[in-house]
């Protein structure tokens, strides 16, 4: 049994995220309840990624099973980090800093584009707070969704056809941007845009 003794690196609604005690490359995810709804969805999602032989995409974790801990069974995944070493930081962090969502529109772009090569349909609920974006090297990054990947439907049987699942995945990256515009980081980069009567959102490094 492994032990956990380090406070959470991440918390959610229903799960909290550690360091792996004995591999700082992963990170276990723990439910805060006796049930989360989430690890039962991460779990199918994993299952289906392997049955479909997929493994190693850039921009979604590898699964690297379950383990028992001193807090309760959770799931271990790749912890995302920096190429420095320091753990990546969510979007809405840098969009908190002042960074313009639109400095991130590539990444973005190349994120919905993982998705539909590898037919990787997300929640509803997958927000900014779920992505993390990753610096591989001092000229390079990418964003990496964390959480809310998979379906919530009961019947999953029509995501047997790559067309209806590449159609899926646009509509809800549609409502997902639009619900990443309406977001009070970014809405408070445009009421001081307005106050500075600036066109552009004023930038932090």
């Amino acid at each position: 049994m492994l032990k956990i003794i380090s406070e959470p690196i991440g918390t959610g609604r229903e799960r909290a995220c550690y360091v792996h005690p004995e591999d700082p490359r992963l990170a276990i995810k723990m439910p805060m309840g006796e049930v989360s709804d989430q690890t039962e969805r991460d779990l199918k999602f994993y299952r289906k990624l392997k049955k479909r032989g997929i493994k190693g995409i850039p921009h979604v974790p590898d699964f690297h099973g379950l383990c028992d801990t001193n807090l309760g069974r959770g799931i271990v995944v790749d912890l995302i980090r920096n190429y420095d070493g320091e753990i990546s930081r969510p979007l809405n962090w840098y969009l908190a800093q002042g960074v313009p969502i639109e400095e991130f529109d590539p990444f973005l772009d190349e994120l919905k584009q993982s998705f539909l090569d590898n037919l990787i349909i997300f929640n509803h609920d997958m927000t900014i707070g779920n992505i993390l974006f990753q610096k591989s090297s001092t000229g390079t990054a990418q964003l990496v969704a964390i959480d809310g990947l998979g379906d919530v439907v009961a019947i999953d049987w029509l995501d047997r056809f790559p067309w209806l699942v590449r159609h899926k995945i646009n509509r809800r990256w549609k409502r997902f941007m639009a619900r990443a515009h309406r977001t009070p980081e970014v809405r408070q980069q445009r009421d001081e845009m307005m106050d500075s009567g600036s066109s552009v959102p004023s930038k932090q490094q």
